[in-house]
């Protein structure tokens, strides 16, 4: 389980650091590149920046970030602390990589690409919907695996905690007043070709958006779905809902206000694919039946799981199968290995029975020397083939503790 953890706790790093690096290309050469202010704390230091030119963005990023950093520590906790700094340093290095902000990397400048730089003078609107795409995405990833990039993010990360408002949300209240605030600055400077108000809706469309994706990345796309079902043929439909599909279904008295009957009214909550199938047979059975279909974002109970859940066997199933290749790797390599010493062997044994058969002293010389030289190679032959299964010794240990953990972790769940 430590090792299990270990690993989690690696591909949490792993996708935190992909998805800095993925909000990054969207700010670096998309929002700051068109002086569309995305919100939060990044949209302050694009306003520093704009008066304080000396300071790059991603520096602003980081000093900003401090005080709030030390907040979401004494809310979130520690741990929680250590991901948001690692979170908010890489995406502000990666905001001044990609522009060429970093020493020795000045020469990037991506954000002058021609591609970059014909999206931003012919198709302004598209050139947002790109940026806002990979905005949305990253901090969607990093919102995901536990992590953030500081900011208001931490913001939404408390209010996610005490009151349950979904990270999209509180984001985009929090950040409509920072737009706010970065409207009137950038109204008063007059430097932007395009209006400062006109700037202001693109941030807007840009923080929907990336809310929305963010919402998307974290929670995912609705993988159930409630059908409330009206029919005067509860029975038959019950019966296949429970025995065909294999799912609950719960029948509560509910009365018509139009004919004034009571009458029997079903609800199921169904996977998608099942829900394709339940429909046209409700139909057949009952072409006046009445569906309600309603898309469901997570379940919690028999026959469902978390989306929690979901990732953790996921990342479970990842790890058993590498185990499993890895393991596989080394003792095929330690076939190979045995192989190549049993060739050495032979070589070395063809060398001195040609030694040995020398008709003259000089022959003789350069046999026992050949044989010398092939015996010294059977020999570190049959040490790599020994370390060889050595390795492979190990690495099968290996996914058999991991294989043991991930059956206790499974053990215990069900407990």
């Amino acid at each position: 389980m430590l090792l299990s953890k270990k690993i989690q706790v690696v591909f949490d790093y792993f996708m935190i650091t992909l998805g800095s690096f993925i909000s990054a290309i969207g700010l670096a050469l998309f929002n700051i590149e068109a002086d569309v202010v995305p919100g939060g704390v990044t949209g302050l230091s694009m306003t520093i920046n704009f008066v304080f030119d000396y300071l790059t963005v991603g520096q602003l990023i980081i000093l900003l970030n401090i005080p709030l950093f030390i907040w979401g520590v004494v809310e979130l906790g520690s741990a929680f602390g250590i991901r948001t700094f690692y979170g908010f340093f890489s995406n502000a290095f990666f905001i001044d990589l990609l522009r060429g902000d970093v020493p020795g990397f000045r020469w990037l400048h991506l954000q002058d690409s021609a591609t970059i730089q014909y999206l931003l003078t012919h198709d302004f609107f598209f050139f947002i919907f790109i940026g806002s795409l990979f905005i949305g995405i990253g901090l969607g990833l990093v919102f995901k695996f536990k992590g953030t990039t500081a900011g208001t993010e931490i913001v939404c990360a408390i209010l996610k905690k005490r009151f349950g408002i979904s990270p999209g949300l509180s984001m985009m209240i929090v950040d409509f007043f920072v737009i706010a605030i970065a409207t009137v600055v950038l109204y008063q400077k007059g430097t932007t070709e395009i209006p400062a108000i006109a700037l202001a809706f693109y941030a807007l469309i840009s923080l929907y958006l990336s809310s929305w994706l963010i919402d998307l990345v974290v929670y995912g796309f609705d993988y159930a779905k409630k059908i409330i079902i009206f029919s005067t043929k509860v029975d038959e439909i019950s019966d296949f809902i429970m025995k065909h599909l294999d799912r609950g279904v719960t029948s509560f008295y509910a009365r018509g206000m139009y004919t004034k009957k009571d009458k029997d009214v079903l609800m199921t909550v169904v996977s998608p694919r099942d829900a394709r199938e339940l429909a046209p047979h409700i139909r057949e059975l009952d072409p006046n039946a009445f569906l309600i279909v309603e898309n469901v974002h997570e379940v919690l109970g028999e026959g469902f799981r978390s989306r929690e859940e979901v990732d953790l066997k996921f990342l479970k199933n990842v790890q058993r199968r590498e185990a499993a290749e890895a393991a596989a790797q080394a003792a095929q390599a330690a076939i190979r290995a045995e192989l190549a010493a049993q060739i050495a062997d032979k070589k070395a044994l063809d060398a001195r029975a040609i030694a040995d058969s020398a008709t003259t002293d000089h022959e003789a010389a350069v046999a026992k020397a050949d044989a010398e030289n092939a015996e010294s190679q059977a020999i570190a032959a049959r040490e790599d083939a020994q370390k060889a299964r050595e390795h492979a010794v190990e690495l099968e240990a290996v996914a058999s503790s991991i294989e043991q953990c991930i059956d206790l972790d499974e053990v215990i769940a069900q407990k």
